[in-house]
């Protein structure tokens, strides 16, 4: 299975205005060059594994999403949601479970 550059870079940056941030902050949280990341998000340069794997580890993403494979029948909101709740401070995940088995009631 081939994944295109491009895809991959789309994926990049969806991901980063998930989460609010400028192409010069996401670079700084994942120690690449704006310009570097600029050309890995319009599929320009490959991005090198290493760096898919940095920022995976670094927005608790699986590389899987990153690259576009769907893991275990799991849509793409789906995973958004996993990589969402991981971020929750572990206090609070207890009610993100309340909340959500509350309106899943609902259906």
């Amino acid at each position: 299975m081939s994944v295109s550059n491009v895809e991959v870079g789309k994926k990049v940056k969806e991901m980063r205005l998930h989460n609010n941030m400028s192409q010069q902050e996401f670079s700084e949280r994942t120690h690449i060059t704006q310009s570097a990341l600029s050309r890995y998000e319009n599929g320009v340069t490959p991005i090198p594994y290493e760096v898919i794997e940095n920022i995976s580890k670094e927005f608790k993403l699986p590389v899987s999403y990153l690259l576009g494979i769907k893991q275990e029948s799991m849509e793409e909101d789906e995973l958004l949601l996993v990589a969402f709740y991981r971020k929750v401070d572990n206090r609070l995940k207890g009610k993100v479970l309340d909340f959500v088995k509350t309106i899943s009631e609902d259906f």
